[in-house]
C-alpha cells in the first residue's frame, strides 16, 4: 500500500474517533448542564417555600396570641355574670335567659327574634316562680335557635386590625435576628430541600442589603462563597416599610453532587470513550505493525536473497575455475578454490541453520542437546572459522582466556553459532582493520564471555532494539552491509534458553562490547 494512502486512512480514522469522542463529551456536558438547571430550579422552589412558611408562621403566631388574649378577657366577663338571671315579672311565670356568647339584659318589653344563621345560639329557659315555696320551677328548656350577634363581627374586625397593627409594629421595631434563628432556618431549608429530592450539604445566611452585611449565617459558612451565590430569595416580601432581607444559600459540594446524580450515564460514557479509544489505538497499532512486518518481510527476503546469492555465486565461480584444464595441473590453485567453496558452503549452512533455529525458537519447538562444554575451546572453534576473513581485512584477534577451565552445560552447536554471529558482526560492521578482543572469566559461579571490537558502534537509543527479530540499525552505512536482522535475536534467545543473559554497551565510532553470562558447572 502506498504511503500517501496509508496516511489518508490513518487521518480519516483518527478524525472519526476524535469526532465521536467530541460528540460524546458535548452530550455529557449538556446532560450536566440540564441537571444543574434542574437543581437550581428545585433549590429556588425550596427557598420560596421556606420564605412563605416563615411569613405564614409569624402571622399565625400573632393571631393565636391575639385570640388567646381576647378569649381571656371574654371569659372574665362571662364569669362575672355567672349565676345571674334577669326575670320578667308577672303573677305566675318568670322568664330567665342567658346568651352563650354575651350577657343580654332583658327588659319588660323584650321581644324574641328568631335567627337563621348558625354562627351563635341563644339558650332560653322558661321558669315559673312558686311564691309559696319561694322557688323557681323549670317549665321549658327546649327553645334553641341560631343567632348572629353583631358584637362578634365587631370583635373579629377589631382582632384583624390589632393583628395587622401588631405585625407592622414588630416588623418596624424588631430586627431580623430577633424574628428568626439559625436552627429554625436550617430546619426549614433542610425539610424543603429533602422534599425536592436534594440531600447534600448546604450553607446559608441572611443578607441585609441596606447595611451590606450578613447575619444569621450557618456555622462554618464561607462568607465569600456565600456572597457569590446567585441562589437567593427575599424574606417577608410583603413588608413595605422595611428594607428587604435576602436568604442566600450555596452548596460546597455542588459539583460532586451533580456528578453523582448523573454518575450512571457518566460512567457508561467514560467506559465507551475508553473502549473506543483503546480499540482505535489497538487497530492503529496493528495496522502500523502489519505495515512494519510487511516492510521487514520484504527487507528480509531481499537480504536473504542477497546473502544466499553471494556465496552461491562465489561457489559457482570457483567450480567453473576448477573445470579449467590448466588449473587441474596446479594443486595449489585447486586447494585454494576448494577452500573457497568450503567456506562459502559453511556460510550457507550457517544462515540456513540460523533461520530454521529462529523459527523453531519462535514456535517453542527448539530442542537443546546439552552437554558439558569447555568455554575456552568453544571460543577457539568459533574464531578459527574466521581466520581467512580476518586476514583479508588485515585484522587481528586478541584472546585472554581464564587460567582455570570454564565448564558449562549447554548445546555446543547453538552456542558456537551464537559466538560466530557476534564475531561475524564485529568483522562486517567495521570500516577499519578489525581488532577483536575476546576475554573469558569466572564471576560468582558464572562464566563470562566478553567480545569487544573497534567497529562503528551503536547509538544508545537503538541498544534496546538490536535484539528484536528482523531489526537492523538504520544509521551510517550499516545498511550497505549484508545481514538479515535475525543474528542478534537468535543469540539472545539461545543464551536465555541456557538460563543465561547477554548485554551490550556501545558508543558510535568507538565500537561495541557484548557480554555473555552462563551458569558454570
Amino acid at each position: 500500500m502506498k504511503k500517501h494512502r496509508v496516511k489518508i486512512i490513518v487521518f480519516v480514522m483518527t478524525l472519526s474517533v476524535i469526532g465521536l469522542i467530541a460528540v460524546q463529551i458535548f452530550w455529557l456536558r449538556n446532560v450536566i448542564k440540564v441537571e444543574e438547571e434542574r437543581f437550581e430550579r428545585k433549590v429556588n422552589d425550596a427557598l420560596l417555600s421556606v420564605a412563605q412558611k416563615i411569613d405564614k408562621e409569624e402571622v399565625a403566631e400573632r393571631i393565636i396570641k391575639k385570640i388567646e388574649s381576647s378569649s381571656i378577657d371574654q371569659n372574665k366577663k362571662l364569669n362575672s355574670a355567672k349565676g345571674q338571671k334577669r326575670i320578667i315579672n308577672d303573677s305566675t311565670t318568670h322568664i330567665a335567659f342567658i346568651v352563650k356568647d354575651s350577657l343580654i339584659k332583658p327588659t319588660a318589653n323584650f321581644q324574641f327574634r328568631y335567627l337563621t344563621r348558625d354562627n351563635d345560639s341563644a339558650k332560653v329557659t322558661i321558669v315559673k316562680f312558686d311564691s309559696a315555696s319561694h322557688k323557681t320551677i323549670l317549665i321549658n328548656n327546649n327553645f334553641s335557635w341560631q343567632r348572629k350577634i353583631d358584637s362578634i363581627v365587631v370583635r373579629k374586625k377589631q382582632l384583624v386590625e390589632d393583628v395587622v397593627t401588631d405585625i407592622i409594629r414588630i416588623n418596624t421595631e424588631k430586627k431580623i435576628e430577633e424574628r428568626l434563628s439559625v436552627d429554625k432556618l436550617n430546619k426549614y431549608i433542610s425539610e424543603e430541600l429533602k422534599s425536592q429530592g436534594i440531600d447534600t450539604e448546604f450553607n446559608f445566611g441572611i443578607y441585609k442589603s441596606y447595611k451590606d452585611t450578613l447575619v444569621l449565617t450557618k456555622k462554618g459558612t464561607d462568607t465569600d462563597q456565600l456572597m457569590k451565590s446567585r441562589t437567593r430569595t427575599f424574606l417577608f416580601p410583603d413588608e413595605v416599610l422595611n428594607s428587604p432581607n435576602q436568604l442566600i444559600i450555596y452548596f460546597p459540594n455542588k459539583d460532586t453532587y451533580l456528578l453523582s446524580t448523573v454518575s450512571g450515564m457518566l460512567i457508561l460514557s467514560m467506559v465507551l470513550i475508553i473502549v473506543i479509544s483503546a480499540l482505535f489505538y489497538k487497530t492503529l497499532q496493528m495496522f502500523i505493525n502489519q505495515k512494519k512486518i510487511t516492510e521487514i518481510k520484504n527487507d528480509l527476503i531481499n537480504n536473504i536473497t542477497h546473502e544466499f546469492k553471494t556465496p552461491i555465486s562465489t561457489i559457482s565461480v570457483a567450480c567453473e575455475a576448477l573445470n579449467e584444464p590448466q588449473l587441474i595441473k596446479e594443486s595449489s590453485s585447486i586447494n585454494r578454490y576448494t577452500s573457497i567453496i568450503k567456506e562459502e558452503n559453511e556460510r550457507l549452512r550457517m544462515m540456513v541453520e540460523t533461520l530454521l533455529n529462529t523459527a523453531a525458537i519462535e514456535k517453542g519447538t527448539l530442542h537443546l542437546n546439552k552437554e558439558q562444554i569447555d568455554i575456552n575451546e568453544l571460543v577457539k572453534i568459533s574464531i578459527n572459522k574466521f581466520d581467512e576473513t580476518i586476514k583479508k581485512k588485515n585484522g587481528k584477534v586478541e584472546i585472554d582466556f581464564c587460567e582455570v577451565p570454564l565448564i558449562c552445560e549447554g548445546d555446543k552447536f547453538h552456542l558456537t553459532n551464537c559466538l560466530s554471529n557476534l564475531i561475524d558482526n564485529a568483522i562486517k560492521y567495521n570500516e577499519n582493520e578489525p581488532i577483536i578482543k575476546i576475554k573469558t572469566t569466572s564471576e560468582n559461579n558464572l562464566v563470562k564471555i566478553s567480545i569487544s571490537d573497534n567497529g562503528m558502534g551503536i547509538a544508545k537509543d537503538q541498544l534496546d532494539k538490536i535484539f528484536n527479530t528482523f531489526y537492523r540499525v538504520q544509521s551510517g552505512n550499516i545498511q550497505n552491509v549484508r545481514g538479515n536482522g535475525i543474528g542478534l535475536s537468535y543469540c539472545k534467545k539461545i543464551i536465555e534458553a541456557h538460563n543465561g543473559r547477554i548485554s551490550v554497551s556501545s558508543n558510535p565510532g568507538q565500537g561495541s562490547t557484548f557480554e555473555i553470562y552462563l551458569q558454570s558447572v
